[in-house]
């Protein structure tokens, strides 16, 4: 099959800290793994780089020829326009992989994003939004204070945790002149932080949980997930926040997680693949953030959920590939692997919340042997 990878390249930030650049090059060597991988599974690729232009680079080529693989998520150096990325895909005519514009956009503002997942009876913490000149709290102390439309982490530091109104309003302050738009305030939920990395589309299928290991950090109030946390790999912070995966859970609260990440995958309208960061608090987990088309790096969350599942990172490649050909009726792709394989999963509750066991993406004869194999990693109590 003939596939673009569209990607957006970004040589300077117009506002944020320097460090930010790291967030947003993300995508040109993410470009070129996706080709590799793509290529090892037969698919003819090319790469299409979008700076200041998306119409010219993509007239030379036939929709009718080519499936877009998604990495753009800017254009102009300006992320808000992502959502407009979808709508000159789907003007031009093109198939692509990934969430659409709705699900791009909602997302990308925090608070329209709570707004949905309130409407439909999600857990997510309590939140208000501020500028330096709108600030009536309500909320009670500590709080998360964090940029209303950033993702990737940008806009978090340790100091985004505050105690008092001084602090407050001295991060409101932060986000306002470095970022140019309104902080988004949360009720800070203390707790174990899970990403799920979930696949699919009218049956979304989780794959094994991730877990932010928390275990060196001391002060509770310090074990988020910053900027530095996630970017910066010779950070303390970074250090101090390696995930676990799969994630040693019970039963119970495996269920719990999986039931309400699904819900917020399919509430947010999230297609193909995506990943929702939760936090359990009292064994109630609590929506933070739902990610469309989410990191893709070899090394990054949903590589590895899918590495955990049986996947290897070509596999992952093209099951996203097979996912958004299947939604298109497009001919020339094999099924999704989530829909040919006779999946062994336990449904949760009635809505048939499915969890991706271990070897379920594997050709039969490894499974086979897979399972003649005691199982390395026990799940315990919560």
């Amino acid at each position: 099959m003939n596939i673009l990878v569209v990607y957006n390249v970004v040589e300077t930030i117009e506002q944020g800290e320097e460090d930010d650049l790291l967030a947003e090059q993300e995508s040109s060597f993410v470009e070129q793994e996706i080709a590799k991988a793509l290529q090892q599974h037969g698919h003819r690729t090319a790469a299409v780089p979008i700076r200041d232009d998306l119409w010219g680079p993509l007239r030379q080529y036939d929709p009718n020829e080519w499936l877009i693989f998604n990495l753009c998520e800017s254009i102009r150096n300006k992320t808000y326009l992502e959502p407009y990325i979808i709508s000159v895909f789907d003007h031009l005519g093109f198939r692509h992989t990934g969430s659409g514009r709705g699900a791009l956009a909602n997302c990308l503002s925090k608070p329209r994003a709570k707004e949905v997942l309130m409407a439909h009876g999600l857990p997510t913490a309590a939140y208000q939004v501020f500028t330096p000149w709108t600030i009536q709290r309500h909320l009670e102390f500590p709080l998360f204070v964090k940029p209303a439309s950033e993702d990737a982490s940008i806009g978090i530091t340790l100091n985004s945790v505050v105690h008092d109104e001084r602090a407050l309003r001295r991060q409101v302050r932060y986000i306002w002149d470095k970022y140019h738009q309104p902080a988004l305030i949360e009720e800070f939920i203390e707790g174990r932080e899970f990403n799920v990395t979930i696949l699919g589309n009218e049956n979304p299928r989780v794959l094994p949980l991730s877990e932010i290991n928390f275990n060196r950090i001391a002060d509770p109030f310090a074990r988020i997930v910053s900027f530095r946390a996630k970017w910066v790999p010779t950070s303390p912070e970074y250090i101090g926040t390696p995930p676990t995966c799969p994630a040693r859970v019970s039963d119970a609260l495996k269920a719990r997680i999986e039931d309400v990440a699904r819900r917020a995958y399919q509430a947010m309208g999230l297609r193909d693949y995506g990943r929702v960061d939760i936090r359990v608090k009292n064994g109630a987990p609590y929506v933070l953030e739902v990610n469309p088309n989410a990191d893709l790096s070899p090394d990054a969350g949903i590589a590895r959920a899918a590495r955990i599942a049986g996947m290897t990172y070509p596999d992952l490649a093209d099951e996203i590939c097979r996912l958004a050909a299947r939604r298109y009726r497009m001919k020339g792709f094999a099924r999704p692997r989530i829909v040919n394989y006779e999946i062994k999963a336990r449904s949760v509750g009635s809505d048939g919340v499915y969890s991706i066991p271990a070897s379920a993406l594997l050709p039969k004869h490894a499974r086979d042997t897979r399972l003649n194999r005691a199982p390395q990693i026990a799940s315990v109590p919560a």
